[in-house]
């Protein structure tokens, strides 16, 4: 038997879609870091729903903040991805290595391997150094599966913004408002007669309310509000059938029916 360490319903869909040997797992579910504690029950709602969707027994459910306040009063200065990460990271395989061998599992691994944000061989380094250290072996890899495949089963479900910790929530709201600033000024710059699409942002955009031909500027006024969706309501030919409009570092999804 394998125990799945699982960070978030997202990563956990996306490690079984990559893995489909991981569906016969006992689910762990063990995350101090997150923060605060409405945003644990959020998470985990959405871990139930996924559970559901995917025939897996949801893990119990324990939140055990106090055991990430020592990482927390010594590493929360700390920049997301440093010094801090590496603790998190270590204390929830820690605890996951430690109940596998307790339940006589075969192996551990962790959901933390699907993450885009984490290091997959940081993560690998810690993983194999608890498995020597309490003898079982550890389950490393690239659990990402590609979006496209994860979009039916994640319809409905709660996707954080910030991987769990104050310090986290704090550095992502630093960095959207970053964000959110510069598009904002390049879209009053270079789409004067557009600013009113910016009510767009982090929503559904019918296709009809962006007056441009060109594929070319589509993109780039999507590039900069950044909706949720592109609704295609006029069955734009340029658009075709495709079901992503690529711009550089931003893709955004195309519709057909509204959500």
């Amino acid at each position: 038997m394998n125990l799945l360490h699982v960070c978030c319903a997202p990563d956990l869909v996306s490690a079984v879609v990559k893995r489909a040997e991981l569906r016969q797992s006992e689910l762990f579910f063990y995350n101090p870091n997150i923060f605060p504690g409405e945003e644990f029950l959020r998470r985990y709602d959405a871990l139930r729903k996924v559970c559901e969707k995917m025939a897996l027994d949801l893990p119990e459910q324990h939140y055990f903040s106090e055991d990430f306040s020592d990482i927390l009063d010594s590493f929360g200065a700390e920049q997301e991805g440093g010094a801090r990460c590496t603790k998190c990271i270590e204390l929830r395989l820690r605890k996951t290595a430690c109940l596998a061998k307790s339940i006589g599992a075969s192996s551990f691994t962790t959901t933390l391997l699907a993450s885009p944000r984490k290091s997959i061989g940081q993560i690998t380094l810690i993983g194999e150094k608890l498995a020597a250290e309490f003898d079982i072996e550890f389950i490393s890899g690239n659990f990402r599966a590609e979006r496209d495949e994860l979009r039916d089963l994640l319809k409905g479900v709660y996707r954080q913004s910030y991987c769990g910790c104050l310090p986290s929530k704090n550095e992502a709201i630093r960095k959207r408002e970053i964000k959110d600033s510069k598009d904002r000024e390049r879209l009053e710059k270079d789409f004067k007669r557009f600013v009113d699409l910016w009510d767009f942002r982090g929503n559904v955009i019918p296709r009809s309310r962006i007056g441009l031909k060109e594929i070319s500027d589509l993109k780039e006024i999507i590039a900069i509000v950044k909706p949720s969706a592109l609704f295609d309501d006029i069955r734009d030919t340029e658009l075709g059938d495709r079901r992503w409009l690529k711009t550089g570092s931003y893709n955004c999804r195309i519709i057909r029916e509204k959500e």
